[in-house]
């Protein structure tokens, strides 16, 4: 090789596969940089994608991606007559543990994919062996989520679309996502752009969209009053407009059908599928092309009808053309079956299959009929899908002194900044500094809306309860909790989120409505990055006898749904009281009235306690208990409590400890009546906060009074939070 000249060798580079390419970048420094030139990405770009036919990926059937420890992405080759099937691995496990699908067709070899079940966004480029980037806050839009609020808070939208563009000016890709039907009517559609390998996060665009601006499908904006299309200028982020495609009805005469549109680049032209549905079935489907005359202007750009496809041989919701072959186009539906048709007979004639994935092993089994199936084209790329905002955030001196400014603001007033400028990393909050304890009540345990201390009087009545509120003590940003033996819910009080934790039905049986204050634990896997909550219940509780039966159950907070195997409970009796986090394991008392080992120890049950604790590295997978005597530690006596001055108000038996005030060391008591600090110093008690009414009538009209509880929580300064994300639309 040595031999040849450099240009020789480039050439012959360029026609290389992109991963063989980016190999040979490893030969020496001046191959790596001669390698990554842009002058070479783009002659690699030309002439490597010159071969026919066109390069297509398609994922594994629904039930092998269950069953898979991670997920993989097949080359696919095509062949006639459904003989294609799926080559060698593109991509594996890039996304997660969830499969991706396409958003968008290749671009300069980047796609944008979103994951099912999280709806994440990411640039990837498959053919290098999928390199992703995950993009910042599209699993959960700030935009697209809503926080309940005793105030007015952030917008709140229920589409988002993305899309992806390249500017070729200022060589730069752009992916743009559009925010359309507001919670509130005066809530206007906004536009956002996002650059990538750029130090700034979401910004507004340029140009302001049509007040009316509909986002239909992805990628895709309409103009809501007259049915039109809307267009985006990449360059100069302006809005545009472009008259729709002549309708169904005028054309077939299907007036009572609803007409149903999707859109999507076709032999570089604008490209409409236009559906006709009625009770009896899908109609045909009529596939437009916005062609442009006389100097390419918009203006001078018509639709023409390209073709007439019969979907009755293709019974799915999504038949979508991919591309044109020769004469013919490339349609893909919803269960990734892959078809041709001839476009000079204008869709008439017997269609071609070229790939049915129930045909070949890697794919073979049952395939979910869905808008979004994961097959799509890629093509051959050494374009980089740049690097993460951190990467280059941190990269600059100035950025690293705003990051040491934002941690010692309140979390609400980082996520408030968030929602301006987009949050371009998690800076440490104000947490990390001493301060007093922040409280903050519950006001409704169902709807989770939450009051500060100093507020809840001046705002609203504390909603109490005749029976036990439960919650933990923060853990990485969140609180767990039960209320009234029947609702576990997880919150983060300073950013008013509240999401409930249901069980599956199948699962409630004996011991669901046991409360404790062992019931519910929360931890956090460092590994999965994950929250970690943990269900205990009695099915059976005995004293005398020492006779119990408990049963455990595990979640994920992100990936909102409990384990679904038998998860092995704590070896010990766990005692009503609240359990703790610390170190990467959840701690909880042993229950001396039910342990038999309590029972038959030398030393009297009161001397000594002992611990049971679950390491949360991997907990689902791993679920491993450690068990330790008070006696087999070395254990000292922090703080004497003396509540008899303070009686029948501060109990021992009905008083716990929320927390200790770092800034002068006081220690933060609760009966769920009163609230107060106690000094151990001078053992004076201040009580903050108590029921203005010690007691409350029943609201089921019995005439009943009960002592009421309050719910109040400790909380620190975080941005985390997992609203629930938006479901695709049909």
């Amino acid at each position: 090789m040595e031999s040849l000249p450099e240009d020789v060798l480039l050439e012959i580079f360029s026609r290389l596969p992109a991963r063989s390419a980016a190999r040979l970048r490893a030969m020496s420094r001046s191959w790596r940089a001669e390698l990554s030139l842009p002058s070479f990405v783009d002659l690699h770009l030309r002439r490597a994608n010159t071969t026919a036919p066109p390069k297509l990926f398609c994922g594994p059937c629904d039930d092998k991606l269950m069953l898979a420890d991670q997920w993989c992405l097949y080359d696919l080759q095509l062949g006639g007559g459904g003989g294609g099937g799926p080559g060698r691995e593109l991509v594996r496990g890039e996304f997660g543990d969830v499969l991706p699908a396409p958003l968008t067709k290749p671009l300069r070899g980047l796609v944008l994919f979103m994951c099912y079940g999280r709806n994440g966004v990411y640039v990837c480029n498959p053919s290098t062996g999928g390199e992703a980037l995950a993009l910042p806050d599209t699993e959960l839009p700030s935009k697209a989520t809503f926080r309940p609020s005793l105030g007015p808070g952030p917008p709140y939208y229920r589409n988002v679309a993305y899309g992806l563009g390249y500017c070729s000016a200022a060589k730069e890709f752009k992916v743009v996502r559009m925010f359309s039907e507001g919670h509130y009517e005066e809530t206007a559609t906004r536009c956002e752009v996002f650059v990538l390998d750029s130090p700034a996060c979401w910004r507004p665009a340029a140009g302001k969209p049509p007040p009316a601006c509909i986002v239909e499908n992805t990628g895709v904006f309409l103009d809501g009053d007259g049915g039109g299309v809307v267009s985006f200028n990449v360059a100069d982020e302006s809005f545009g407009s472009l008259p729709p495609p002549p309708t169904l009805a005028a054309v077939d005469g299907v007036a009572d059908w609803r007409i149903r549109e999707r859109m999507t680049e076709l032999d570089g032209c604008l490209c409409v599928c236009q559906y006709a549905c009625g009770s009896d079935g899908h109609g045909p489907c009529h596939l437009w092309l916005l062609r442009r005359h006389g100097g390419g202007d918009e203006t001078a750009a018509r639709w023409e009808k390209l073709c007439c496809i019969d979907p009755i041989p293709w019974p799915s919701r999504s038949i979508v053309p991919l591309c044109m072959y020769g004469e013919k186009i490339l349609m893909r539906t919803g269960r990734s079956v892959v078809f041709a048709v001839d476009a000079a007979a204008c869709g008439g004639g017997a269609p071609e299959i070229l790939f049915r994935p129930d045909e070949h092993e890697a794919t073979a089994g049952e395939f979910e009929d869905t808008q979004l199936p994961a097959l799509g084209l890629y093509e051959e790329s050494l374009v980089p899908v740049g690097r993460t905002v951190e990467e280059i955030v941190f990269s600059s001196p100035a950025t690293r002194a705003w990051s040491d400014v934002l941690k010692w603001l309140p979390a609400r007033t980082v996520s408030e900044l968030s929602v301006v400028r987009g949050a371009p990393w998690s800076p440490p909050t104000a947490s990390s500094a001493p301060r007093s304890p922040r409280i903050r009540f519950v006001m409704d345990p169902v709807g989770g809306v939450p009051a500060d201390i100093d507020r809840a009087d001046e705002i609203h009545e504390l909603d109490i309860s005749p029976k036990p509120f439960v919650c933990s003590q923060p853990c990485h940003g969140l609180n767990v909790g039960s209320f009234s033996d029947i609702l576990d819910f997880v919150c983060n009080p300073m950013m008013d989120y509240h999401e409930e934790l249901p069980l599956i039905e199948s699962y409630d049986d004996d011991g669901d409505d046991d409360m404790f204050y062992g019931r519910i634990a929360l931890g956090y896997d460092e590994e999965v990055g994950d929250h970690v909550v943990v269900r205990l219940a009695y099915t059976e509780n005995n004293p005398e006898t020492r006779s119990y039966g408990l049963q455990c159950r595990m979640r994920y907070v992100k990936r909102r749904e409990w384990f679904t195997q038998p998860i092995p409970p704590p070896p010990r009796p766990v005692a009503s009281a609240t359990p703790a986090y610390a170190n990467g394991k959840i701690y909880w008392f042993v229950d001396p009235l039910l342990d038999a080992a309590s029972a038959t120890a030398m030393t009297p049950p009161m001397s000594a306690c002992e611990l049971v604790a679950l390491d949360c590295r991997n907990a689902v997978a791993r679920h491993h208990y450690d068990v330790g005597a008070g006696t087999d530690a070395v254990w000292s006596m922090a703080y004497r409590i003396e509540l008899a001055g303070y009686s029948p108000e501060y109990t021992s038996e009905k008083t716990t400890v929320m927390g200790v005030d770092p800034t002068s060391g006081r220690i933060l008591l609760s009966t769920e009546q009163s609230l107060g600090y106690y000094d151990p110093k001078t053992g004076e008690l201040e009580t903050i906060y108590r029921v203005r009414r010690m007691y409350q009538e029943a609201n089921d009209g019995s005439g009943a009074w009960y002592d009421g509880m309050f719910c109040a929580v400790v909380c620190e300064e975080s941005l985390f939070w997992y609203p629930k994300p938006k479901v695709l639309s049909e």
